[in-house]
């Protein structure tokens, strides 16, 4: 696995914790009645001494028959991410902070009747090694 898979995985484990409707999965669309997490795009940024503090962000969606569910699930992930103060780390990464980028937005309803929200997260993390 790569360190980024390691912070994606240690991300949803953060969202998990909230204990959602659905247990979050990776990926960039959700099952029905699910929730899921995707890396959309990043950026690595090296020092001189060749620290590197990385930026990513990931798409957060959810799909559920009940509107308010999925809406509800995703702003209390997305509180309980911005708020945290303590983050995960292992041998590999340090996450530094995690924000908002995108709150939850509803994006459309699926013709088996299923809403389906998106949102957006900013994953800030130091990559460590040698």
């Amino acid at each position: 696995m790569s360190v980024y898979d390691d912070v994606l995985e240690a991300v949803v484990w953060m969202a998990n914790a909230t204990n959602p409707y659905a247990k979050v999965t990776i990926g960039p669309l959700p099952p029905d009645n699910g929730i899921s997490i995707a890396w959309s795009a990043g950026s690595l940024n090296t020092f001189m001494d060749k620290k590197s503090s990385v930026s990513m962000s990931a798409v957060l969606n959810a799909k559920h028959r009940d509107q308010q569910k999925a809406a509800d699930a995703l702003g209390r992930i997305h509180t309980a991410l911005n708020m945290t103060k303590t983050y995960p780390a292992a041998d590999n990464f340090q996450i530094t902070n995690i924000e908002t980028v995108g709150a939850p937005s509803y994006l459309g309803r699926e013709q088996n009747q299923q809403w389906l929200y998106g949102s957006s997260l900013e994953v800030n993390f130091f990559l460590k090694g040698d």
